[in-house]
């Protein structure tokens, strides 16, 4: 069915379905958006779902079953996905972590020299001292 058909209400509901699926040939729009052959396709497909009643919770689950969740712009929170909602937090922290590891073994390295320096100040000083008491 074509979109233009629909009716006032059937029109919102198509819109905020469509809006909410990506499109899987841009990958980074929606289906609404796109002008790819696929997704003049899905929106032919929402339209007609629309048309026929469906809520939108049916239609995005029609969508998932046959595409995968990849077709939606804000999948759900499974056991399945917990790797990629959590993977970036992961690695803010662990770079963190290095970054401050880094930093701290840069302070000792500087301490350890300026004591060294140190040493060997005190050691010609001590041994100016013993030489002058020589004299």
């Amino acid at each position: 069915m074509n979109p233009n058909l629909l009716t006032p209400q059937e029109t919102i509901k198509y819109r905020d379905v469509s809006s909410e699926l990506r499109c899987l040939v841009c990958q980074n729009q929606s289906i609404a958006d796109s002008h790819a052959s696929l997704a003049i396709d899905l929106k032919e497909e929402i339209a007609d779902q629309v048309h026929a009643g469906k809520t939108k919770a049916e239609i995005k689950s029609y969508m998932v079953d046959r595409y995968g969740e990849f077709v939606l712009y804000k999948p759900a929170y499974t056991a399945n996905n917990a790797v990629l909602w959590a993977g970036p937090f992961v690695v803010l922290v662990l770079a963190a972590i290095l970054v401050r590891k880094t930093i701290q073994k840069s302070k000792q390295g500087r301490r350890t020299e300026q004591s060294a320096e140190t040493e060997a100040k005190w050691a010609d000083e001590l041994y100016e001292k013993d030489r002058q008491e020589q004299d």
